[in-house]
């Protein structure tokens, strides 16, 4: 009997990428930016502070991926890992703004306040990948992208709180900001533990024995067997290498570098004003200006959670390959056209036409990633998934914030640094064949009959 996915259990499930969207939101739009107003670090260190989750995760999330694969609990593979850490990573991240106040702007709160962030994305790291492999878990393959798309509507619509509502709050009061984004966390775990039961829901209720369920496919990739399996994992690296540089700097640029921040520094005169009036003047543009960024976001969100659903269904009717390179078409053109500066309703059209074309290549990339091997996989590939879109996110802050120095301290280099790397993402896209698809064994390939979700 073939098994159908029920969406209402994967709307369920999308409560927890709800949760991670809302916390990776704020911390990528807000901690950059706390990192140069409080203890004035360059770009270069704050991108090597904002690379901690990236740096753990880039080992956590493969190495607990293959781990989940081989444990079965009385509650399941993946939920031990996500239900022991998620909610210690929301309570730790609700801790995050109260450190410059109890301690000022001083080393050693620097000190504590990267020793906290460190706990905060151990905690996370360790969730992320169990709770992405329990999509596929639960839905058989030829239903994965609408179901990707179902959970990543959750997501967006995270993403949108933050943009419109939260990163609004966290604009003039960070502790209540970062306090809702952690209660937010708090209550997806919660929601996902009492609504998934692995031991029933679950297509593989059993260990698996895949040969792949350790980091021999790390090794493996890098074969001509895995030929397509690599191209897909190469522009998932470079096009994450683009976006991450937008998400993580594009607020960090309007509150510095925005239309109307440079037209007030040019009236003054300085971009670091004596006075006192002149000085309240400059940082009140600039929080404008910074919540202009945060509600651009929030359109691109919205854009992306109105084709969510509609792009999955989209991949599987023309195709994962080619939709994806659809959507690469229209962030390359979004980027080159942010270059220009341009604002008022031009800008948020730009937005949404980057929301819309993300939603493309987001929402069809893991399910293809998962199209090359079995269900007894599904940790191992997840694993390598974020290994690659992590170590995107490990080199683009640095890299980025390096470039950004080296040109005198301009944030407006992403710009054409994005562009870039989507182009290079596209490329490999488009020299991906199926027929290099890796062949599954015979003991590996799904059962036909499995319990129905």
């Amino acid at each position: 009997m073939k098994r159908k996915a029920s969406y209402f259990k994967i709307f369920l499930l999308g409560f927890g990428f709800f949760g991670i969207s809302v916390l990776w939101s704020l911390y990528n739009s807000d901690i950059p930016i706390m990192l140069k107003s409080l203890y004035n670090l360059s770009y270069t260190a704050s991108g090597w502070v904002m690379n901690l989750d990236n740096i753990l995760a880039i080992t956590l999330i493969p190495l607990v991926g293959f781990w989940s694969d081989h444990v079965w609990t009385r509650i399941g593979r993946r939920m031990p890992f996500i239900i022991s850490t998620m909610p210690v990573g929301a309570v730790l991240f609700a801790l995050v703004p109260w450190i410059p106040l109890w301690f000022g702007s001083s080393a050693t709160s620097l000190v504590v306040f990267i020793l906290v962030l460190f706990l905060m994305n151990v905690c996370l790291g360790i969730s992320r990948s169990p709770i992405i492999a329990l999509m596929p878990d639960l839905v058989p393959p030829e239903e994965r992208s609408p179901a990707n798309g179902v959970i990543n509507f959750m997501g967006g619509f995270g993403s949108l709180l933050v943009y419109f509502v939260i990163g609004k709050i966290s604009t003039t009061n960070r502790p209540l900001g970062f306090a809702i984004a952690g209660a937010s966390v708090l209550v997806a775990a919660v929601i996902m533990f009492l609504s998934i039961h692995e031991t029933r829901d679950s297509l593989d209720r059993k260990a698996p024995q895949s040969e792949h369920a350790d980091f021999s496919l790390l090794r493996k990739i890098w074969t001509p067997k895995y030929r397509s399996l690599l191209l897909i994992c190469l522009a998932i690296f470079f096009w994450f290498v683009a976006y991450n540089a937008i998400e993580t700097y594009y607020p960090t640029y309007m509150h510095y570098e925005g239309p109307a921040v440079k037209a007030l520094i040019a009236k003054l005169g300085t971009a670091t004003p004596t006075d006192t009036a002149s000085l309240a003047q400059l940082n009140s543009v600039r929080q404008t200006s910074e919540a202009s960024a945060k509600f651009n976001f929030g359109v691109m969100s919205l854009a992306f959670m109105v084709l969510a659903i509609p792009a999955g269904f989209i991949g599987k009717a023309l195709g994962r390959r080619s939709t994806i390179l659809i959507g690469l078409t229209g962030v390359i053109l979004m980027v080159l056209l942010l270059a220009l500066n341009i604002a008022g309703i031009g800008v948020l059209a730009v937005f949404v036409m980057g929301g819309l074309s993300w939603a493309l290549v987001n929402i069809n990339s893991l399910p293809m990633v998962l199209d090359m091997g079995s269900l007894e996989m599904v940790g191992a590939l997840t694993g390598v998934y974020y290994f690659f879109s992590q170590a995107a996110d490990i080199i683009s802050p640095p890299l980025v914030g390096r470039i950004a120095d080296l040109a005198g301290g301009t944030m407006s280099v992403m710009f054409p640094y994005a562009a870039i790397f989507f182009v290079l993402s596209a490329v490999c896209m488009l020299f991906i064949r199926s027929e290099d698809k890796p062949e599954i064994s015979s003991d590996q390939t799904l059962s036909a009959n499995g319990p129905a979700v």
